[in-house]
């Protein structure tokens, strides 16, 4: 779980909640250029963790987040979502919009992942490509202390580096993400890693997209050398990354 030292030294990057999530409403088409102006978090090979929506989320550091996994089909989620017991505690679901490929990737992308780096070994087990947004809104008798009034998540069941290529490399990209989740799944169907030297890592150098912040809370992950850790009191091994300031133009 991330720990209270870490949420301390992210409170004081709280942030208004966005104007278009404030005032969205069901029945509206998603904002995507709006919602990728915000304060985004990425988590390639997600599945159905919530830890860094607890993070990130509960101390108003960011109100929008992506989930990207390709193991995990869309039931899977959905289940998690709607279960009293492991869904976001202290949040109902106030809408659920089905998203097309049109709806995250209007222009259509291109790879910045050449053929050769990709090996899908474990393609026989990937779900149905799907996507969604799910706008959860706070519940009677939580506060501002528990998290904001609002959160918004898109699932994808789509590749986490392609995720991160389509939505944030492309020509006319103004930024990266506001953070990255990187967690490395061993055994877990990856067929590149996302810590430092992996493919992921190789891509953001490649576009010179790099999100604000990293969160690496295993050891068995490596952060990216572009980032040195958030100094937080009492943590023996850090686990909160920021980009380091670019000497030169160089990263």
């Amino acid at each position: 779980m991330p720990s209270e030292e870490e949420k301390a030294a992210l409170r004081p990057l709280a942030e208004p909640m966005p104007y278009w999530l404030a005032t969205f409403r069901p029945g509206m088409p998603f904002p995507f250029k709006e919602f990728k102006e915000s304060r985004v978090i990425v988590y390639p090979g997600s599945g159905t963790d919530g830890r860094p929506v607890e993070l990130f989320g509960s101390t108003h550091a960011a109100h929008c987040f992506i989930y990207a996994d390709y193991l995990r089909p869309r039931t899977d989620i959905e289940e998690a979502l709607d279960h009293p017991a492991y869904g976001f505690r202290g949040y109902r679901s106030l809408c659920r919009v089905t998203l097309s490929e049109g709806d995250l990737t209007p222009r259509k992308w291109r790879p910045h992942v050449y053929p050769v780096e990709v090996d899908y070994t474990f393609r026989e087990h990937h779900v149905a490509p799907f996507g969604f947004l799910e706008v959860l809104e706070r519940e009677d008798g939580f506060d501002d202390a528990h998290g904001p009034e609002r959160l918004a998540i898109v699932f994808l069941g789509a590749d986490g580096i392609a995720t991160y290529d389509a939505l944030f490399c492309q020509e006319g990209a103004t930024r990266g993400p506001f953070g990255l989740v990187v967690i490395d799944h061993g055994f877990g169907g990856g067929y590149a890693r996302f810590d430092n030297g992996g493919l992921l890592h190789s891509l953001a150098k490649r576009c010179s997209v790099f999100p604000e912040y990293l969160w690496v809370p295993y050891e068995s992950s490596v952060p990216w050398n572009e980032y040195h850790p958030v100094e937080i009191h009492g943590q023996e091994r850090p686990a909160l990354y920021k980009r380091a300031q670019r000497i030169g133009g160089e990263d």
